[in-house]
């Protein structure tokens, strides 16, 4: 292993062990106490991180061990992706998705409900299978899979009342219709922990990394369930101007998971290059942006440099 200023490598193969650290920490000026970074290459083991081992609030990145949890518990019997469930207007959260747009009494299959949490990220979606598998399993499966600092203790209800200041309202108060009257009157949205790591959803860059290798090689759950989770998140839909920003479209196949909120934007996935079958994970993590345009586009630069790195590309 390699420690070089906030970052930590593994040479693998490559014979200039500082290399790929070095292609991350250039695109990290100013920065350097808000991103982490994580990257590893699925063939070679060749490693890189830049405050791999800090914590960081997921966001919606959390979304990743929750579908985990789900197609294991689907395996284990427990539940079925046919099996449906019925839109209750008391369950619609606001933020991102389309469900509490819909009217009251759809139903919708546990299969589509987990692709519309990772493709847009629907947290109303989110909250009805978070409901049904369980936090308390979530982390305990991610006890099981080594990931010893990842938490899932909030869902999206929690974190998007506490951003309004109501986050110690009972759940059946926390109703759509309250949280834009409350949203109109807050400025910007601070929380008192939904944008820090204390009573918060949060992983490290290389402990996300981690469930993803582990994803790919079907040890996260069965064969067919990875392949299945990994399958919806090649159709995402977020966060264009993070991680596939400068990657050339046609020439990789990207599957991933992104997480906003106010200071934070975070782009976790894996990259696999077509033309040579070459894979590697990448986790992005920031926190306490000021401005989260300038993150996206550290994100971006960080991974096109990456790119570059394992390709050979100038």
């Amino acid at each position: 292993m390699f420690e070089g200023g906030g970052g930590v490598l593994a040479a693998g193969l490559d014979t200039t062990p500082m290399a790929l650290y070095d292609e991350i920490v250039k695109e990290t000026a100013g920065f350097e106490r808000i991103l982490g970074v994580a990257v590893r290459h699925l063939g070679t083991g060749e490693e890189a991180s830049f405050n791999g081992g800090e914590l960081f609030p997921t966001a919606s990145v959390f979304k990743v061990p929750v579908i985990v949890e789900l197609y294991r518990q689907v395996e284990a019997g427990r539940l079925g992706l046919d099996d449906r469930m019925v839109l209750k207007e008391a369950e619609k959260v606001p933020g991102s998705g389309i469900l509490k747009e819909l009217s009251e009494g759809l139903e919708v299959t546990v299969r589509d409900l987990s692709r519309l949490m990772m493709i847009l990220s629907d947290n109303t979606a989110t909250d009805m299978i978070v409901e049904r598998v369980g936090k308390d399993n979530v982390n305990a499966t991610m006890r099981r899979l080594g990931l010893r600092k990842t938490a899932v203790v909030a869902d999206c209800r929690d974190m998007l009342f506490d951003l309004v200041g109501a986050n110690d309202l009972p759940d059946e108060e926390k109703t759509l219709a309250l949280y834009l009257q409350l949203s109109k009157g807050v400025g910007a949205k601070k929380g008192s922990w939904s944008l820090g790591t204390e009573r918060n959803d949060v992983t490290t860059p290389l402990e996300m990394n981690r469930l993803l290798g582990l994803m790919v090689d079907g040890k996260a759950a069965g064969r067919a369930s990875c392949d299945s989770i990994l399958a919806t998140m090649e159709k995402c839909q977020t966060g264009e101007y993070r991680v596939p920003k400068y990657l050339p479209a046609e020439g990789v196949r990207m599957q991933r998971k992104t997480g906003s909120l106010p200071g934070i934007r975070n782009d976790v996935g894996v990259i696999t290059v077509l033309a040579t079958g070459e894979r590697y994970c990448i986790s992005c993590f920031t926190k306490g942006a000021v401005d989260v345009f300038a993150a996206e586009e550290a994100i971006a630069r960080v991974s096109r440099s990456v790119y570059r790195y394992f390709t050979g590309g100038g």
